[in-house]
């Protein structure tokens, strides 16, 4: 099977879309909306101070969070559906480059700062990117668009 089916940007940015969205997006933004008790569970299980405060602070940052990730869902799939030949590869790159620093700092801060190891799960986010990357490299050379 030829590379350039296997990798095309607009399998891969779907599959990121709809895997960022199901996987960690909805799931940020309804922590926001987790019960105190919920929250103090969580913070239990992490060793951490369980006042008021703290469970407000987190139930705010987990929502932030969720918006934060659910933003990012709608230039892939624009990228996707709205682009073809080489603007979609450009962008690609674009949306590859986004992850990238995106796992980077992700993975920066659950290894170097929370004292925590590389897991699958961690480098699950490496093979999308690299995937998007690549994606939009091998389709570097495809014709315009008809737009112009």
């Amino acid at each position: 099977m030829d590379q350039k089916k296997i990798f095309n940007p607009k399998i891969w940015l779907t599959l990121f879309a709809a895997a960022h969205t199901f996987m960690f997006a909805i799931w940020a933004l309804m922590a926001g909306f987790a019960s105190d008790s919920e929250i103090v569970e969580w913070l239990i299980e992490d060793g951490l101070p369980t006042d008021q405060i703290v469970v407000d602070e987190m139930r705010s940052a987990m929502f932030f969070l969720g918006v934060m990730a659910i933003s990012i869902v709608p230039p892939f799939i624009a990228t996707a559906f709205l682009l073809e030949g080489r603007p979609q590869a450009i962008m690609t790159l674009v949306c590859g480059g986004t992850m990238v620093m995106m796992w980077l700092l992700a993975t920066y801060g659950d290894v170097a700062v929370e004292g925590g190891e590389l897991t699958a799960e961690n480098l699950f986010g490496a093979v999308f990117a690299g995937a998007i990357l690549y994606s939009g490299y091998l389709h570097l050379d495809g014709e315009e668009s008809n737009s112009e």
